[in-house]
């Protein structure tokens, strides 16, 4: 038996051993959903099951309060630093819909069940924790904080309706526009008001105008958060949410912001009012997958009988902050099923992500990625291809 072949063993029994406390945990998260840089109680039991282990736990991380870095070094000698990656945070009003408590508990038992054989292996293997990815950007802020330096590869899995290798995501900038002007009587003075939901409307007709003249991937989509008090009173008050998305962050910000941005003011510019715009949270950055990665988990994942579908260039999805590490180091960002038919961001999607599929995934999920990490550290072959790959992207 290979070294690979004898770690895949080892570490698939080992999460065997755990898979009974995972799906606990799983289930214990998915019943106490915390939105985005409030997973406090998320955090606390996955950092005390690490540090049971034997894992140095740091905590809080790069800045934000519940994020988590967990390491543990190799007793093989020096080598590569492979993370594992978490995710825990909540949807308003729809709780774990997106199944972030699966891909906790997977990172989990990944991390711990490859900990176990830490002692033959070289190089260093880290849990961390990435909270806030719904709409807060957690990881573009562990990024920036240098979390992600001196690592080598990293990885995570997410449930969805079908298995699959990966592929790639919509870079995102996300803006609340407010727009000012002045109240009025909206019959007897209408002339000394200055309506602010005019600029909202004309801000929404303009994005639909720009559509017109963008590449297929862009995504421009918002709402109204704010329109007035009383019809008959000129609003002096709107507001709005607007995502701009796209394949290419180059395309993004280099044509695709400054043209929203001109819209925006071009808006205020028409009523006469003022238009604050401020930035939600970081920018999410395109997913760049990696084939090297993405081959070698379909392989071990055909082994548990999954057939992850291989990945599609032309599928965007929606967004993730993983994108932004992605840009950084060579990842993987997978998928695995835990329905049929269930969409993320549902309530269907909600009660799948504590099914009897959801469980499964959890420790088939936590297996793959436990077997994967281990071939990071033991293959310099398949290192090499993943940098070379992502260097030449």
């Amino acid at each position: 038996m290979t070294q690979g072949a004898k770690v895949r063993a080892e570490v698939w029994d080992a999460v065997d051993r755990r898979s009974q406390d995972l799906v606990a945990l799983s289930h214990r998260i998915h019943a106490h959903p915390e939105i985005r840089f409030e997973e406090h109680r998320a955090s606390a039991w996955l950092t005390d099951a690490l540090e049971r282990e034997g894992f140095e736990v740091q905590r809080p991380a790069g800045g934000l309060e519940t994020a988590f870095v967990a390491r543990k070094r190799g007793g093989g000698g020096d080598g590569p630093t492979v993370a594992i990656l978490c995710e825990y945070d909540a949807l308003e009003g729809l709780g774990h819909a997106c199944g972030h408590n699966v891909i906790a508990t997977i990172g989990l038992g990944g991390g711990l069940a490859l900990g176990a054989s830490m002692d033959q292996l070289p190089g260093e293997l880290r849990v961390i924790g990435c909270p806030g990815e719904e709409g807060g950007g957690g990881k573009a802020y562990l990024v920036e904080a240098g979390v992600f330096d001196d690592v080598d590869a990293a990885m995570m899995i997410h449930p969805l309706a079908e298995d699959r290798q990966g592929g790639p995501s919509l870079a995102r900038v996300g803006w609340d526009v407010t727009f000012t002007g002045e109240p009025a009587h909206a019959a007897m003075a209408p002339h000394l008001g200055v309506n602010a939901l005019d600029a909202v409307r004309l801000a929404f007709s303009g994005l639909d105008a720009m559509r017109q003249q963008v590449t297929s991937d862009v995504r421009l989509h918002g709402i109204v958060r704010e329109g007035g008090d009383a019809a008959n009173i000129i609003p002096e008050r709107a507001s709005m949410r607007l995502l701009v998305r796209c394949a290419d962050r180059g395309y993004l910000f280099d044509s695709l912001v400054p043209r929203a941005r001109n819209v925006l003011e071009g808006a205020a510019l028409m009523t006469g009012c003022d238009v604050e715009v401020n930035e939600i949270g970081p920018a999410y950055e395109n997913m760049i997958p990696n084939r090297a990665l993405a081959e070698r988990y379909a392989e071990h994942a055909r082994s548990l009988g999954r057939s992850p579908a291989a990945i599609d260039a032309d599928d965007y999805g929606g967004s993730t902050d993983m994108g932004n590490v992605s840009q950084r180091l060579p990842a993987l960002h997978a998928y695995i099923a835990i329905d049929d038919e269930a969409k993320p961001h549902t309530a269907p999607f909600e009660i799948a992500a504590a099914s009897p599929r959801g469980d499964a995934a959890v420790v088939d999920g936590a297996k793959l990625l436990a077997a994967l990490a281990a071939d990071v550290l033991t293959d310099p072959d398949l290192l090499a291809r993943a940098r070379a790959e992502r260097a030449s992207t």
